[in-house]
């Protein structure tokens, strides 16, 4: 399901708003722990390329599988994060509400949702156009850097948080071979139990 745009938060001219609507946006992620201590350049810089979003209770904001084309803040609302468990279905792994940083599979090819994201209660987000947040990377290294930097931090606490999750629930998942020259050869399999 798509997001629908909320007057309220500025969204009329999303992702290539009025002045006035970056510049509202700029401020609420100035507010954002995620982009806390982060230079008011870089972050209107970003704003630019964000608009402000609402997804209903129940609505998916991206399933596991599909195209990470984008990132969010989470601004009111819960989301729950869920994978697909061989046997098991759907399985819950985490619940982030306010001011959560969601998404960082659109920083890795092949650029899919690695879980699914669905609203709990009615969720405003800042949602970022990730192709074009790729491209502003890899020309301004600085903000690439900052970027990274962030998103390290989430996927750490992101990864840990569904490693407990896995080891609690007693699932049974075989070590998953990662592509990429830096992932070094799978030598055995590993189980979480």
């Amino acid at each position: 399901m798509s997001p629908t745009h909320d007057p309220h938060l500025d969204t009329a001219q999303a992702p290539d708003g009025t002045a006035v609507a970056q510049s509202r946006i700029a401020k609420a992620l100035a507010d954002q722990p995620f982009f806390s201590s982060m230079p008011a350049t870089m972050i209107r810089r970003l704003a630019a390329h964000a608009y402000n979003a609402e997804f209903a209770a129940g609505a998916y904001l991206f399933r596991e599988g599909e195209a990470a084309d984008r990132f969010f803040i989470v601004r009111t609302g819960t989301v729950r994060l869920d994978m697909e468990i061989a046997g098991r279905g759907r399985v819950e792994v985490e619940e982030l509400s306010c001011d959560a940083a969601l998404g960082w599979s659109w920083l890795f090819p092949p650029f899919q949702w690695h879980l699914g994201a669905r609203a709990i209660t009615s969720t405003k987000v800042i949602a970022f156009d990730a192709a074009v947040l790729r491209t502003v990377m890899a020309a301004d290294p600085v903000i690439g850097y900052e970027l990274m930097r962030r998103f390290a931090a989430v996927m750490f606490d992101r990864l840990q948080t569904t490693r407990r999750c896995l080891t609690e629930s007693g699932a049974h998942l075989p070590f998953a071979a990662v592509a990429g020259p830096w992932a070094g050869k799978q030598t055995r399999a590993i189980t979480l139990d």
